[in-house]
């Protein structure tokens, strides 16, 4: 029999308890994927791993580079998490920060003895720190934060290097787990946000036009793409009588849901608004009093409004800083007609909007558009262009649907795998 192998049995047991306990943990860990239940579930077992009184876990918050505290105490737990709920410790400070910044385990005997003990918690919360065990959490050697276990200071315990050995091969799983568990929350949340982008785009085009109009005399096409799942361009068909349609075309400015929800606001507001005067000037300008009394953080929004007679063929138009609408004759010829007679709505709220009327003849085309129809930029910073775009317009297609898609493949073709510059939408409308 080996010597001295009856005293060191019972410690052979404890250390094999010890492995089994861990190696048990380490699976719970694994499992658990929720992330606030996970670090309870390291800091409880972090102390039944090391024996000992308290234990608190610290996560590096990435945006400000410190260290988030959580806690885990018996008695007075609850106290000192609401202290650590408003600090948070620099990298360096302390003797977490000093672990965090080293990536290095300490073991402390006496944390009064320690230069870097800041016993301010102590002060705070009436529990005497003796014993410190602290070790970081390394994820691919990168700290994403620190772990230590606390012996009371009334207790006379220390740590021994195997309790070290032990807590370091622990706070590797730990580390581990958390990561694990942020991964899984990030996919989980990129997936509720995809479903609520998907949402909010199914909104969204249930404001826009389901189809175009069906007007004897007149063909109509019109598409709108967003550069994001949702976007800032709108437009509509407005109908007065059998006589007379009103069109709009829009670009709010910016991108993604505030941009869509000004979008669905101003869909109505123009409806509302053109009910009482439905000629292009009045419209403009009664829309524009609204937003500036309504629009939040600086939004406007560039339009141009058009009212469409069918009997007289001839449309009345006002621009608010919008691109000039293009007219193509039926002999290929190609205007650029009523150019912004003002300021785009929602910055000025005094601000009038001038009329043009212009004379359409059979054969004749009618194209509005939005900047993602000319500003998008390929690889070498080169824009798309009105030139492009219009020569695009003299290209023979079967319909103002295949038009519209030839104006959108050759976008696509000009950016390459550059991402879409901005929101898209064409707006169309033959005299037949």
């Amino acid at each position: 029999m080996p010597p001295n192998y009856q005293e060191n049995l019972p410690k052979c047991k404890e250390r094999l308890a010890q492995l089994e306990t861990c190696f048990q943990i380490n699976s719970l860990l694994n499992s658990q994927l929720e992330l606030d239940k996970l670090l309870d579930t390291i800091m409880q077992s972090a102390k039944q791993v090391a024996k000992a009184d308290a234990c608190s876990l610290l996560l590096l918050d990435p945006e400000t580079g410190e260290l988030n505290i959580q806690i885990a105490l018996s008695s007075v737990g609850e106290k000192l998490k609401e202290v650590g709920k408003t600090r948070q410790i620099k990298v360096g400070q302390g003797i977490a920060g000093t672990v965090a910044e080293t990536g290095k385990t300490i073991l402390i005997k006496d944390a009064y003895q320690h230069p870097n003990f800041n016993p301010s918690y102590d002060k705070e919360t009436g529990f005497k720190t003796g014993a410190i065990l602290c070790s970081p959490l390394l994820v691919k050697g990168e700290t994403i934060g620190v772990c230590q276990v606390i012996h009371h200071r009334d207790s006379g315990k220390a740590f021994s290097e195997s309790d070290k050995t032990l807590f370091q091969m622990f706070c590797e799983s730990a580390a581990l787990a958390v990561q694990n568990a942020r991964s899984h929350q990030a996919i989980v949340n990129m997936k509720r946000m995809e479903r609520d982008m998907e949402l909010s785009r199914s909104v969204q085009e249930s404001f826009l036009p389901s189809e175009v109009p069906k007007i004897p005399g007149f063909a109509f096409g019109a598409k709108t793409l967003p550069a994001r799942e949702v976007g800032g361009d709108y437009f509509d068909f407005i109908p007065f009588g059998q006589e007379m349609l009103g069109i709009v075309i829009g670009d709010v400015s910016g991108k993604g849901v505030p941009a869509a929800l000004l979008m669905a606001r101003l869909m109505s507001d123009f409806r509302y608004v053109s009910q009482k005067d439905p000629n292009p000037g009045p419209t403009l300008e009664g829309v524009n009093k609204v937003l500036c009394e309504n629009a939040k953080g600086g939004m406007f929004t560039t339009a141009v409004y058009l009212l469409l007679d069918f009997k007289k063929k001839t449309l009345k138009v006002a621009n608010a800083g919008h691109p000039s609408l293009i007219y193509i004759t039926s002999d290929k010829k190609l205007e650029e007609k009523c150019p912004a007679g003002g300021p785009p709505l929602g910055i000025l709220p005094s601000a009038k909007y001038p009329e043009e009327e212009v004379t359409i003849h059979q054969g004749d085309r009618i194209l509005l558009y939005t900047d993602g129809a000319i500003e998008p930029k390929d690889n070498q910073n080169n824009q798309f262009g009105l030139e492009r775009l219009c020569d695009i317009l003299l290209t023979e297609t079967s319909s103002l649907e295949d038009l519209i898609a030839l104006i959108h493949k050759r976008i696509n073709n000009f950016v390459g795998d550059a991402s879409q510059f901005d929101d898209l939408t064409i707006l169309t409308f033959d005299v037949l």
